[in-house]
Order: C-alpha cells, then sequence, then structure tokens
C-alpha cells in the first residue's frame, strides 16, 4: 500500500511539474524586455520653470497678464514634452496630471529673483501597437 501511494505521489508530481511549464509553439518567441515592464502604462514626472516677465522690482506683484502668460507658457512646455514622450519611448502619451506652483517671495538676501512659476506634469505612456 505504501508502494502505491508512493508511486501514485512521484506521477502526480511529475504530472503537477508538467503542467507548469509555460506552452511554447513552435515558431512563437516570447515577448522581448520592455520598458514598460508586465502593465504596459509607466508614469513620467516632469517640472517645468517660467519667468513671470514685466515685473521691474522683484517684490512687485506680477499683473494677471503677465502670470496669464507664464502660465500660458508652461501649457506649451507640457504640451510639446508629451510630443517629445511619445516620439521618444514609441508610445502614445497622455497627460495625466497638471499643477502649477507659485512659490512664495523670498525676502532673505540682498538679490531677489525675478517671480517664476512652476509647472509639475505626470505623464501616462503606453506602447503603441506593433501596426503604428
Amino acid at each position: 500500500m505504501r508502494r502505491f501511494i508512493a508511486v501514485a505521489c512521484a506521477a502526480l508530481a511529475s504530472i503537477a511539474a508538467a503542467s507548469a511549464q509555460p506552452l511554447t509553439l513552435p515558431g512563437s518567441e516570447p515577448p522581448a524586455p520592455s520598458a514598460f515592464g508586465p502593465d504596459p502604462v509607466i508614469q513620467i514626472t516632469t517640472t517645468f520653470r517660467a519667468r513671470i516677465e514685466g515685473v521691474a522690482d522683484p517684490r512687485e506683484v506680477p499683473s494677471t497678464t503677465a502670470q496669464d502668460s507664464a502660465r500660458r507658457t508652461l501649457y506649451n512646455m507640457a504640451a510639446n514634452e508629451c510630443t517629445v514622450l511619445a516620439e521618444y519611448w514609441k508610445a502614445e502619451c497622455r497627460l495625466n496630471s497638471f499643477e502649477i506652483y507659485v512659490p512664495p517671495e523670498t525676502l532673505e538676501g540682498p538679490e531677489r529673483s525675478a517671480p517664476t512659476m512652476f509647472g509639475t506634469a505626470v505623464y501616462e505612456l503606453k506602447p503603441q501597437s506593433p501596426g503604428r
């Protein structure tokens, strides 16, 4: 009886090991490694900086027009970056989120910098279909 159980266990173990092997068909190759990994989406975060023009004294509050211009510059930078990322990674690019930040003015030191806006963009890239 023990011998029968040992043979049965050995047979089951060999069946289980055989079923765990990947199925390979003639002429099929495993997919090439990709920067996208098993989940075909990667995220890239980029930060941009735009100077707020038209301010003579850094202590001045920038006009609405000057702030709008800097904001549009950041939007254009973000759109252009998506184009570059799509070309470089050969992927479809989607802007997932975009945040604009205007840092508070620093009053330390004799030289104050010109007012600046920062934009942080998060992109999602998906690999293009092979036929594209």
